[in-house]
C-alpha cells in the first residue's frame, strides 16, 4: 500500500501523523512538504504527477494537511515568511508564493480526478469557504442548520436581534471566512462590527442544547466532544473537552458523516448543538487542528487517522475522559484574559 502525507514541514499534525503511519506500515512514508522549499522538483502533465520523484498518482492515498482555498491569493502577514527581507526594495516573494500555490492548486486538483483517496482536495476546501453558502448547501441537503444571515447593514441587523431576542433567544456572530469561534452579539458588538464601510459577518440565533464537535472520517463519527467554555469561577481555567459516551439519536450520530459528505470532504469535524429537535450545524471544518486538543484526544484522532489511510481498524476511545486544555499561563495571567474578555460584553457607552 503506497500511502503519503502532503503537509508544511513545521506541521505538528502532520509530525503526528507521519510517525502513527510509519509505525504501522513499518516503512517509510513520504513526506511531502507542501511550503515546497527551494529545491523541491514537481511536475504535472500528461505523463503524470512528479513530487521528488514520487508518482503521486500511483498511490493508495494521500492526506493533505495545512492547505487552505485563497481566491485571489493574498500575501501573508506573517514577516517570518520572508525574514530579514528589505522592505525599502522591491521584493517579488509574494509572486513567487503566488506561482507555487497556483501550482499546488493545480496538482491537487488533478488527484481529485485519479483514483487516490484524497483527504481532503481542494474541492472540499472551496466548499468550507463562503460559510453562508457553506450552511446554505446543507439545508438544502436536509439538515438541521443555523438560521443564519450574513449582513454589514445595521438596519437589517438590529431587526434580525431584535426578532430573535422577542423568541427568547439570543444571537451569536462570527466572520464570513476562516476559522472562528461563535459570539455572543450585543450591542457593542452592533456598534463595533456592523456598517456600510466594513465586511459583513455572520448572525445566528442560539439554539438550546449543548454544543458539540463531531469528527468523521470517511462518513463515519470517531469522535464526538462536549466542551465547557472557560471560566474562571474558583479556579481559572481553559475549555474542559469531553468525549460524548453512549449511544447517540441516529440524526445527531449521522450528522457529521452526513455533512461532511454534502461537503465533499473524507475528513473534517462539524460543531452543531444537540437541540431539542436534533442537531442544528453551526460550521464545517475541512481541515480541523486537532493537536490543539487536550493530548489524549488529539492522539486518539491521529490514531484514527493514520489507521483509515493504512487500512486498518480504528483504535478504541477506552480511557478519553473530560479534561481541561494545558496553559502556559498562570492563574493570575489568566485573570487578565478573563477581564479582556468581559469587556467584550459589558454595556456600550453611550454614542
Amino acid at each position: 500500500m503506497k500511502i503519503g502525507l502532503i503537509a508544511p514541514a513545521a506541521s505538528p499534525l502532520g509530525r503526528r501523523l507521519h510517525a502513527g503511519l510509519c509505525r504501522r506500515l513499518e516503512s517509510d512514508v513520504p513526506w511531502l512538504d507542501a511550503s515546497m522549499p527551494e529545491g523541491t522538483r514537481m511536475s504535472v502533465g500528461e505523463a503524470g504527477i512528479r513530487w521528488d520523484g514520487h508518482e503521486l498518482d500511483r498511490f493508495d492515498a494521500l492526506f493533505v494537511h495545512g492547505f487552505r482555498y485563497e481566491d485571489p491569493v493574498i500575501p501573508a502577514a506573517d514577516p517570518a515568511i520572508e525574514p530579514g527581507a528589505d522592505w525599502s526594495l522591491w521584493q517579488s516573494e509574494h509572486v513567487r508564493r503566488q506561482q507555487r500555490y497556483s501550482f499546488l492548486y493545480s496538482l491537487l486538483s488533478r488527484l481529485e480526478d485519479m483514483p487516490v483517496r484524497l483527504y481532503n482536495g481542494p474541492a472540499g476546501h472551496l466548499g468550507a469557504f463562503p460559510r453562508h453558502h457553506q450552511l446554505e448547501r446543507l439545508d438544502l441537503g436536509g439538515l438541521g442548520v443555523a438560521r443564519a444571515i450574513c449582513t454589514n447593514d445595521p438596519g437589517i441587523a438590529r431587526d434580525f436581534a431584535r426578532s430573535i431576542a422577542d423568541q427568547g433567544r439570543a444571537v451569536v456572530w462570527r466572520t464570513a471566512t476562516g476559522k472562528c469561534a461563535w459570539q455572543l452579539f450585543r450591542d457593542r458588538q452592533r456598534e463595533h462590527l456592523i456598517g456600510a464601510d466594513k465586511p459583513p459577518v455572520l448572525l445566528a440565533p442560539t439554539v438550546d442544547g449543548p454544543l458539540r464537535r463531531a469528527y468523521a472520517i470517511d462518513g463515519r463519527t470517531v469522535l464526538t466532544l462536549e466542551w465547557a467554555m472557560p471560566s474562571d469561577d474558583a479556579l481559572e481555567r481553559l475549555e474542559v473537552f469531553a468525549p460524548v459516551t453512549g449511544p447517540l439519536p441516529d440524526a445527531e450520530s449521522s450528522v457529521a458523516g452526513s455533512a461532511l459528505a454534502l461537503s465533499g470532504l473524507r475528513w473534517g469535524s462539524v460543531l452543531y448543538v444537540a437541540g431539542p429537535d436534533g442537531p442544528v450545524i453551526y460550521d464545517v471544518d475541512a481541515d480541523p487542528a486537532v493537536t490543539d486538543l487536550p493530548g489524549a484526544m488529539g492522539g486518539y484522532l491521529t490514531g484514527c487517522l493514520a489507521a483509515t489511510l493504512a487500512g486498518e481498524p480504528h483504535p478504541t476511545a477506552d480511557g478519553l475522559a473530560a479534561t481541561p486544555r494545558d496553559s502556559l499561563f498562570l492563574r493570575r495571567m489568566l485573570r487578565i484574559q478573563f477581564d479582556i474578555e468581559r469587556t467584550k460584553h459589558a454595556a456600550a457607552p453611550p454614542a
